[in-house]
């Protein structure tokens, strides 16, 4: 394993004048072509990397990519056909798309392709944008493009992690939980929470949905003060170890967005299909030495007891791993609901409870039965 990291450069105060003067030659293009904003700026004193990082930042705060692609779509599908041989030809079929659409027959020329990235027209709906949120969308491109090629990560915490550790379950990520060893005498809340989770480049197949799932935990780090995140990646031309550590611009991820999980779900299903269960959602977590274990319920009745987790993306080797520790908290009656879509073939029958797209509450009371 390769012992030396390289920090990520990530964009901070420091970068904000150049980046305006980017958005500055943004407001000068209004409504003209991306390809004249970038051939502008390619006579720009600033190094091509940076243009393209803020550009890159730009598209995704102007947004509506689905909405120009159904325009054009629309509009192709009235202009385009057999070759228009003559300028007459081609006025026609656009001046007839222009009836057809109440539009000008230059403004339907305009819309053919629109949502082709350097013919689409360079528009800032809300107005001209910060430099500060721009540096942070890059800086969060920069990271997430690591952690999409990541064989593994390990993320420390110092502080309050229960929402990285929701976020990363919640989306069924391969993620063990620990306590950092410490010093003897150290404080718990002195002693970092470190998530060791597996990358989408160990996965032998759905690498780009859970890269995608893993990229979701970055944004979550502009609320932590103090973090390290260690990302051994490749991008193709060898393995590389990347590190991030603040101060880090980063944008914040929305209040309430997130709608039920699949726990929460079942959690729902069980109330409803049997209310004389005691159930207890997010209950306390498991320690196995070091490591933490955080089910999503607890489940009791006549005397039996049962935790449940669970798990979307699944290894053989993570399953078997996750049952001995539950072993090892004094809790074995635990049953890990495995998503169908997303799990390896030889995932262990016993102790596990595979589901698609939702979990059985009847089979979940089958296992509680039995505990």
């Amino acid at each position: 394993m390769i012992a030396e990291h390289t920090d990520i450069k990530l964009y901070d105060e420091r970068d904000l004048s150049w980046i305006a003067i980017v958005v500055d030659h943004v407001m000068d293009t209004l409504g003209q072509p991306w390809r004249v904003l970038r051939e502008r700026l390619e006579h720009s004193a600033i190094r091509s990397a940076r243009v393209t990082a803020i550009l890159g930042a730009l598209r995704r705060v102007t947004g509506g990519r689905a909405e120009r692609a159904r325009v054009a779509q629309r509009v192709r599908g009235l202009v385009l056909g057999h070759p228009a041989l003559d300028e007459a030809a081609r006025h026609d079929r656009l001046a007839s798309a222009a009836e057809t659409l109440g539009l000008l027959p230059e403004e339907v020329a305009d819309l053919l392709w629109i949502d082709l990235a350097d013919e689409r027209p360079v528009a800032l709906p809300d107005g001209r944008p910060d430099e500060r949120r721009l540096a942070a969308l890059a800086n969060l491109e920069r990271i997430q493009k690591a952690v999409r090629r990541a064989r593994q990560l390990r993320l420390r915490i110092w502080g309050d992690a229960h929402e990285l550790i929701r976020t990363a379950r919640r989306h069924g990520l391969l993620v063990s939980v620990s306590r950092e060893k410490g010093l003897a005498g150290l404080a718990d809340t002195e002693r970092a929470t470190v998530l060791d989770v597996v990358g989408p480049l160990s996965l032998f197949h759905a690498t780009a949905v859970y890269g995608r799932a893993l990229a979701s935990l970055v944004p979550l780090l502009a609320d932590q003060p103090r973090f390290e995140l260690v990302i051994h990646c490749d991008f193709g031309y060898g393995p590389a170890v990347l590190r991030v550590v603040p101060p880090v611009l980063l944008p914040r991820v929305p209040a309430g967005r997130a709608g039920p999980s699949l726990a929460a779900r079942l959690a729902t299903d069980l109330a409803r299909c049997a209310p004389d269960v005691r159930l207890e959602r997010d209950p306390p977590p498991l320690a196995c030495d070091d490591h933490l274990l955080f089910p999503d319920l607890r489940l009791e009745r006549d005397g039996r007891s049962c935790h449940v987790e669970v798990v979307g993306f699944a290894t053989a080797e993570y399953v078997t791993a996750r049952l001995a520790r539950y072993r090892a908290a004094g809790a074995p009656d635990v049953v890990l609901c495995v998503d169908d879509r997303r799990a390896d073939e030889d995932v262990p029958v016993a102790g596990t409870l595979r589901y698609d797209r939702r979990i059985d509450p009847a089979a979940v009371l089958a296992y509680l039965a039995r505990g």
